[in-house]
């Protein structure tokens, strides 16, 4: 119990002052957050094995899609990925003190999960900035978090923007991260995260969105119960 008090608290200490150094060097944001991820990782005792590296397109702009398993689940794509990055966050992020002027100031993208409209009007707004300085979108398509380690069906959202700017989808699926921190815990438990990378693809390459869409669902679906399965 001690050693997760000191780990949460370090990690949020550590969180509030990298937030603040990208208050003053903005352009650094990218590299801080990359930081920030492998430190916060570390002191919550978290190891990544990631497969798949070479899916990674060597230059942005792309749309990430990860699943949503755990608070841990952004720190662990921009850990793992190590490229220039900015996610789709619930707007109730960019209210928090310094943490979230950090957010809406180095162009991460507020998603309001109540009016699709605004989110679809937020997403338009800030993409076209990231997309011309080619830095990657980190998506969840879930819409939130999975409680039970399934991949709930994906929104459209992160799909309809990679078609209408012809940019790559990068799957990307993230297991393990659940039990490091179980859902409604404050309990930390070091432990190991399996990220495998697959290969980019275009929503051009589909007769439609929806076929696109379960073109990248299903093989994470399969790889995530298999992996379920093992550890039971």
């Amino acid at each position: 119990m001690i050693r997760n008090i000191l780990s949460i608290s370090i990690t949020l200490l550590i969180t509030i002052l990298m937030a603040a150094l990208n208050l003053f060097w903005p352009p650094l944001h990218s590299w801080l957050l990359i930081v920030w991820s492998r430190i916060v990782l570390i002191l919550l005792g978290v190891k990544l094995n990631v497969s798949g590296k070479e899916h990674i397109p060597e230059k942005g702009p792309g749309v990430i899609i990860i699943n949503h398993e755990s608070a841990l689940d952004i720190p662990i794509a921009v850990a793992g990925l190590q490229v220039p990055a900015r996610f789709m966050a619930k707007r109730e992020l960019f209210k928090v003190p310094v943490f979230g002027w950090c957010l809406a100031l180095c162009n991460h993208i507020p998603i309001d999960r109540q009016n699709r409209n605004k989110a679809i009007k937020s997403i338009k707004k800030v993409s076209k900035n990231l997309i011309r300085r080619r830095i990657f979108i980190i998506v969840s398509p879930e819409g939130t978090r999975s409680h039970d380690g399934q991949i709930r069906p994906f929104k459209k959202g992160a799909f309809w923007l990679a078609d209408a700017e012809n940019l790559p989808l990068i799957p990307v699926t993230i297991m393990g991260a659940r039990y490091c921190i179980p859902n409604k815990s404050l309990n930390v438990v070091p432990g190991n995260v399996d990220i495998v990378i697959d290969k980019p693809v275009y929503v051009h390459q589909f007769a439609n969105i929806d076929e696109c869409i379960q073109a990248v669902w299903m093989p994470m679906v399969k790889r995530k119960e298999i992996y379920e399965q093992n550890r039971q």
